[in-house]
């Protein structure tokens, strides 16, 4: 399942090497971010983990990426367009609100109970299974006692009903073979990709140095390392201490004034990742 093209995957790419940092190891660069908080953000400080160009201005935005170094330094952003392409640079140039540019390997850089919401899209599909828990704990962490952390995740539910759907359709002709190859891929391209998102359809010196820096898919975290679905998420999320686990839709959310944040919504207003799972839950009062 690629994330190219408007959705931000690779950006979760750099953003998302294996997460494996213990609870509570948080940067002292945490007060740091505390002085950091957009404006207007009184009534709720929303966290934004691994935002790659997905950004708002009512939300701390934290990601590791190419792109959060170049929001950062906009002065580089001439002189990388030509490696990252323009299509890149421009939704670099559209992010908003504050951005920290830090490594959520080493744990997520706020204080405890800093946060009134936590939310993350397309993140932790990207995490070995094994360090999703501790992932989950440092989430707990930050959060006020109370505080929402919301989940948008590729469906594996979703997927695998497309998938079954395809196998009842097959009348053994090969448009429908084609047809069924793209269910197949939904479900395991970005498992076992070697070709960074992007660089396939463009051609010249640029993806080619891009390539050299970045890395392969892998390098980069585009990797799906594990699949979820409203089941074995809500196992994870009680053993790291949540509760009230609460399956959403795009548009509803417990988040006071969530819509306003706009980040799951495209350019037409529609939902930003169709078909994703979304999950809420709460860090116990």
């Amino acid at each position: 399942m690629s994330n190219e093209s408007g959705q931000a995957s690779l950006r979760k790419t750099a953003a998302l090497p294996p997460v494996d940092a213990a609870p509570g190891s948080h940067l002292a660069a945490s007060t740091q971010a505390l002085d950091r908080v957009p404006a207007g953000s009184a009534t709720a400080v929303i966290v934004n983990l691994g935002c790659g160009t997905k950004t708002s201005e009512r939300c701390i935005n934290v990601d590791f990426s190419m792109y959060a170094l170049l929001r950062r330094n906009s002065w580089l952003l001439p002189l990388a367009t030509p490696v990252i392409g323009r299509e890149r640079a421009d939704r670099v140039r559209a992010m908003r609100g504050p951005v920290i540019r830090h490594n959520l390997a080493r744990g997520i850089p706020f204080a405890d109970r800093y946060a009134d919401a936590v939310y993350h899209s397309h993140v932790m599909e990207h995490i070995p299974r094994q360090a999703v828990v501790g992932f989950q704990k440092e989430v707990l962490r930050v959060l006020k006692p109370g505080g929402v952390q919301r989940i948008c995740l590729p469906d594996l539910e979703h997927l695998v009903r497309d998938y079954e759907r395809s196998l009842a359709a097959d009348d053994l002709t090969d448009t429908a073979a084609q047809r069924h190859d793209v269910s197949v891929a939904a479900m395991f391209e970005q498992c076992v990709r070697q070709e960074p998102a992007g660089v396939g359809r463009r051609t010249g010196f640029g993806p080619r140095l891009q390539k050299l820096v970045l890395g392969d898919a892998r390098a980069r975290g585009e990797i799906h390392r594990w699949m979820w679905d409203r089941v074995n998420i809500r196992t994870v999320l009680r053993e790291a201490g949540f509760t009230d686990i609460t399956v959403r839709s795009w548009n509803d959310s417990a988040i006071e004034s969530w819509a306003a944040t706009g980040l799951e919504v495209d350019g037409s207003g529609g939902e930003y990742k169709p078909n994703s799972l979304y999950v809420e839950c709460r860090r116990p009062v």
